[in-house]
């Protein structure tokens, strides 16, 4: 049996993490440095802030529950 306090991350979170990182890291260095990793065939104007949006919001469900099971954790220490 898992210990209570074990930071177990379910499969999708981490999947939904990685793919917001690597868009994020795309759009910032279009955006920012002007680098062009993405086939100009699936390009489209101003798409680094795009990138950028996308990726902070896949990334949000992980850094929720996060902070949902932080939240969960001091409580359990409080009672």
């Amino acid at each position: 049996m898992p210990e209570k306090n074990s930071m177990f991350f379910p499969p999708v979170l981490l999947i939904l993490d990685i793919i917001g990182t690597v868009l994020l890291g795309l759009g910032l260095a279009k955006h920012f440095a002007h680098i062009d990793v993405i086939p100009a065939t699936l390009r489209f104007e101003n798409y680094g802030p795009v990138l950028i949006g996308v990726g902070a919001a896949l990334m949000l469900p992980i850094m929720v529950h996060i902070v949902n099971r932080a939240k969960n954790g001091a409580q359990d220490r409080h009672v």
